[in-house]
């Protein structure tokens, strides 16, 4: 079930995101930061900063009560992990690391809708919601076919490993223990840099 409000969180994210470049763009054809389409801009942007940062935390929990039965928490976890090293795994993983880039990138747009020049706010917001969409599509785990578009964090570790021997088997299969995280990355610089490179960009 958590899996399933976490896939909802970041395609609602996703979808509020594209609505959002219309918006910014449509109220930077009207060069004026007070129409409806630069309002309704700034609220799908408050959704979708709202959603990610609910699928963050969401995806915190499930690391910190070892829930192995998806395939992020599973590889970059394990039951001996202290707190802040389960912490650090939320963006060990290319799905994380994307979704802590996008977080940070909604805390740009926020600052830039705040303080931004009047005048500049929709052009800009249109250009960064543009680019947000290209790094949302990284994590949006969402089927066309044979083609996947981006790596979803919240798939189960049978979604990830169909072709495993033992879900054939057993597809209710739950591993007791995570391969934890990679030894190279269990000093306190894992648990500080990501945030403060993101930070510094």
């Amino acid at each position: 079930m958590s899996g399933i409000v976490g896939h909802l969180l970041i395609l609602t994210a996703f979808v509020s995101c594209i609505l959002s470049v219309f918006s910014f763009y449509r109220a930077a054809e009207y060069e004026n930061d007070d129409v409806d389409f630069f309002r309704l801009g700034k609220l799908l942007w408050g959704v979708m900063t709202v959603c990610l940062f609910s699928a963050w935390l969401l995806l915190i929990v499930l690391i910190a009560t070892h829930q192995f039965q998806y395939n992020y928490v599973w590889a970059h976890s394990s039951l001996d992990l202290p707190f802040h090293f389960l912490f650090s795994a939320s963006w060990e993983g290319q799905e994380g690391s994307f979704l802590l880039w996008i977080i940070m990138n909604c805390l740009m747009g926020l600052a830039l809708l705040r303080w931004a020049a009047p005048g500049y706010r929709a052009p800009v917001m249109a250009v960064v919601a543009f680019c947000q969409v290209f790094l949302l599509t990284m994590i949006v785990g969402i089927k066309l076919g044979p083609i996947e578009i981006g790596s979803a964090p919240f798939a189960t570790i049978a979604e990830a490993n169909p072709d495993a021997p033992i879900f054939q088997s057993n597809p209710d299969f739950v591993p007791a223990d995570g391969t934890g995280l990679n030894d190279l990355l269990q000093n306190y610089w894992m648990v500080i840099h990501p945030p403060m490179l993101f930070v510094g960009f």
